[in-house]
């Protein structure tokens, strides 16, 4: 009987070794679904991630990334992240505040002292917080939220912004967000919802009068062409995260789960500074191609946008905005 019991106890402890999802012999890899491009920092970070987990896993676990909006707009791979169709995205926090809106508070116009004051911040007690929400809620886990994506500033084709005023009437792209919405609102301009693959071509035609993003993005994606003015509002410090289906998630090893945790805090920190070495140089470049270059009244787009948070107290919780913004 001892022995009929050891034998069954075998056979179970094999089967469970070999289940779907958990062996960590047979090989599985997880795509990952952003708008960023081979050129940019962000990207470069995925890059890196995908190189520490397969090294780090002997190959057991790989990661294919699927850049420039192939596998669809930030909420459509959002969605198809909480659903399963798709094991993981990397974009802008605030992308995600339809699933948890108090995200969104990591978008406000200046509420960051530095970049100290947000890692502080996303990767400590209130973004384990934040990240615990999400994945009860909406079945989606984040890996790192730790990602800088830098300040973002405005261009216009052909109109010199110095001051909210100038904005009046320009038609302004911003990502689909109920905070870059207000915020451009409240600099004075007019809003214009796009999705990013469109931005070049309407900037072109004029259907939009300009954008805002940072450096790297107008660098990399050759905005100069179809822009004449890079003012220098910094009005968004923006964080991205890097996001992953709990259920696949739950489908790993705890040895897996670890490499990849591991990987996106490193891949971050590698991005982090790729970011800031680039910066310099993309500043120049524009500059190089024509771009004019204006130091605007910062003080005042500061003070038009201080306000954007009263809006979105009642989704965020009385007083989070503050916890976020005095926080050490």
């Amino acid at each position: 009987m001892n022995i009929i019991r050891i034998m069954l106890t075998l056979v179970l402890a094999a089967s469970a070794l070999t289940a779907p999802g958990v062996d960590a012999q047979t090989p599985r890899t997880l795509r990952v679904a952003t708008l960023q491009g081979a050129a940019q920092p962000s990207y470069k970070g995925l890059v890196k991630m995908a190189d520490l987990v397969a090294q780090r896993s002997n190959g057991t676990l790989k990661i294919a990334i699927f850049g420039d909006g192939q596998l669809g707009t930030e909420q459509e791979s959002i969605e198809g992240v909480q659903i399963g169709t798709i094991d993981m995205f990397m974009g802008s926090a605030g992308s995600v505040g339809r699933f948890l809106p108090r995200l969104e508070a990591f978008a406000h116009p200046y509420i960051w002292r530095d970049d100290a004051h947000m890692l502080a911040v996303v990767r400590g007690p209130i973004g384990n917080e934040l990240s615990e929400e999400l994945r009860q809620k909406a079945g989606i886990r984040i890996l790192d939220q730790g990602w800088i994506f830098g300040q973002r500033h405005l261009t216009t084709k052909q109109t010199e912004v110095n001051k909210p005023a100038d904005m009046a009437k320009l038609k302004i792209r911003v990502q689909p967000s109920g905070v870059y919405l207000d915020t451009i609102k409240a600099m004075g301009g007019n809003p214009t919802p796009m999705d990013f693959k469109e931005v070049y071509m309407s900037l072109q035609t004029g259907v939009i009068d300009g954008q805002e993003n940072p450096l790297n993005v107008i660098a990399t994606r050759a905005f100069y062409e179809v822009q004449g003015y890079l003012v220098l509002t910094g009005h968004i410090t923006q964080n991205q995260v890097v996001l992953i289906s709990d259920k696949t998630f739950q489908g790993l090893t705890p040895a897996q789960q670890q490499i990849l945790l591991a990987a996106a805090r490193e891949a971050g920190d590698f991005q982090n500074q790729l970011l800031l070495d680039d910066e310099k140089g993309q500043l120049e470049l524009v500059k190089s191609k024509g771009m004019k270059v204006v130091q605007p009244d910062k003080a005042a787009f500061r003070a038009a946008t201080a306000d954007v948070y009263k809006k979105f107290e009642k989704a965020w919780g009385a007083g989070f905005y503050e916890r976020v913004r005095d926080a050490k």
